[in-house]
């Protein structure tokens, strides 16, 4: 105990500047951890609110409503300009949600895919889909095609 003592009378300044570098480092993690907390809801909030606005888009415009039926018949009347680019804004919205989930973000690919299954299995989707995905990122068309 005599030697602990001693060394802590010699070298007191030089653990007293130890544990501020070591508290530093834990208070400099614990901010790290908290900035990225915050970008996560906040990428959550953007993500939400493009999601919000591509669907009420959908919906409420009475030119896009063919869009999202079952019934829709794609030979008989192909999907207009304005129905494949909102087709496409919607595709684009699963890419970047499916980059952010690969990413370890805010939703799990399972959560994803189950959205993604329901639209692409909508006649106007899945024969965009089918004329637009060589164009396509190739590890998204797995996954959608999974």
């Amino acid at each position: 105990m005599e030697g602990f003592l001693s060394w802590v009378k010699n070298n007191w300044s030089s653990a007293v500047g130890a544990a501020g570098i070591i508290g530093s480092l834990w208070m400099g993690i614990a901010a790290a951890q908290r900035e990225a907390k915050a970008r996560e809801i906040e990428n959550l909030l953007t993500l939400s609110e493009h999601h919000r606005e591509l669907w009420n888009s959908l919906c409420q415009r009475p030119e896009l409503n063919r869009i999202l039926r079952t019934d829709a018949d794609v030979l008989a009347k192909p999907a207009t300009v304005i129905e494949e680019e909102s087709i496409n804004a919607v595709m684009i919205q699963y890419l970047t949600a499916w980059r952010i989930s690969k990413a370890g973000g805010i939703i799990t690919l399972k959560e994803l895919a189950a959205d993604v299954r329901g639209f692409f299995s909508l006649p106007f989707p899945h024969s965009v889909w089918e004329k637009t995905k060589q164009f396509r990122n190739q590890r998204f068309v797995r996954f959608v095609e999974r």
